[in-house]
Formats: C-alpha cells, sequence, structure tokens
C-alpha cells in the first residue's frame, strides 16, 4: 500500500501473528510510528464471525466488541486473560530468583529483578488501566470489516503470550551461567517492550473512522 493509504486502513503486513520472538533484538521497532505499528497480519477473507471465533478460544466468555456497551467490558476481559497469564511468568522469575538466592548465585539476581519490574509495569498496564482506553472504541462505527480486524489484532496479541513461556525456560536454563542468563533476560525484556508497544498501537487502528 502506498502513501495514499486513506484513513482507518491497517498498513500493508509485514509479519506474522506471534511475530515477536525470544531472539527480537532489544529495541525492535522503537522508531516506528504507532499507525506503523499496527502490523498483524489479517485476513481480510475471514468473516467476524470465525474471527470473533479464534479470539474467544483465548478468552473464556469473550462477547465481544460489536454492542457498543459491552466493548469495555469486552476489553477488560482481554486484559484481565493477558495480566493473568503474565502474573504466572512474572511468578517464574521470582521463582528462579528465590533458587539463585538459596543456592548462593547472587550475581544474576540484580538482573531478574529489573526483568520482573519491566514486566510487573507491563502487567499493571493490563489489569488496572482505566476505562478511558477502552472508550477510543466507543467513539467510532464499526461495521464487519473493523469487527474483524479487531478481532484478528487482539488474537495476534493473544498468540504472542507463548513466547513470554520460552523466553522465561531460557532464563531458567542459563541461570547457572551469568554471562548467559543476562542475554536470555535481555531478550525477555525487548519482548516486554515490544508486545507493550504493539498493545499500545492496538488503540491506532481505527484512526480516521467517522464516530457514530
Amino acid at each position: 500500500m502506498d502513501s495514499t493509504e486513506t484513513a482507518g486502513q491497517v498498513p500493508a503486513p509485514t509479519a506474522p501473528a506471534a511475530h515477536v520472538t525470544a531472539d527480537a533484538p532489544a529495541g525492535a521497532g522503537a522508531h516506528e510510528t504507532p499507525r506503523q505499528a499496527v502490523h498483524s497480519v489479517l485476513d481480510h477473507t475471514q468473516s467476524v464471525g470465525d474471527a470473533l471465533a479464534s479470539l474467544a478460544t483465548f478468552i473464556p466468555g469473550f462477547a465481544g466488541y460489536k454492542a457498543a456497551e459491552e466493548r469495555r467490558i469486552a476489553d477488560k476481559q482481554l486484559r484481565a486473560v493477558i495480566g493473568e497469564r503474565l502474573t504466572k511468568i512474572k511468578g517464574r522469575l521470582d521463582d528462579l530468583n528465590g533458587t539463585l538466592s538459596r543456592t548462593g548465585s547472587l550475581d544474576g539476581l540484580a538482573l531478574i529483578d529489573q526483568s520482573g519490574r519491566r514486566l510487573e509495569r507491563l502487567i499493571d498496564r493490563m489489569r488496572f488501566a482505566d476505562y478511558g482506553y477502552a472508550a477510543i472504541f466507543d467513539r467510532v462505527s464499526l461495521g464487519e470489516p473493523e469487527l474483524s480486524r479487531l478481532y484478528q489484532y487482539d488474537t495476534g496479541i493473544m498468540q504472542e503470550l507463548g513466547a513470554f513461556d520460552d523466553a522465561v525456560s531460557a532464563a531458567e536454563q542459563a541461570a547457572p551461567d551469568q554471562e548467559r542468563l543476562r542475554i536470555a533476560l535481555g531478550k525477555l525484556d525487548a519482548l516486554t517492550a515490544e508486545f507493550d508497544r504493539r498493545f499500545e498501537a492496538r488503540k491506532h487502528l481505527f484512526d480516521g473512522l467517522p464516530t457514530p
């Protein structure tokens, strides 16, 4: 898509959903604008029902964003599930910290604490953000193409959570070696930053769409 892209359209995809891997370099995408950051692969032939069904597999009881009065509730459901998944990852970091403390391997504790704090900030954003964020979607008219786009984008976000499990597993395996642990935690930090950036870009999906 060229520079004449119309308002409200999503830029051409550049990477598949779950594009963030443990090998992603720190600062990846740091120079992109919010609209450029909306780069989840979207299947423009996928029906809104199929897109909703895919997302609902990750969020029990998820009703969707079709009804404007339910969008904030649905957004809160999404955030709660993300927060729960990331809290489990943070718990594994805490356990790793405890293990190193008990074995006298103290060199990596500061690194683990730093990664844990970064992850905790992301968790807090997911779990305790006010409803003002969700109101962004209240102010635009969402037809079936827009709903399908949003469901697919959110599905991509949910799929990326698996990369956190891989990243913390790598840190656990690297723990006895401080240099390997530093590298593994650096990759986890990059993943945390990229996930936060991708979620922030979500609110720009419908820039330029008319309000009801």
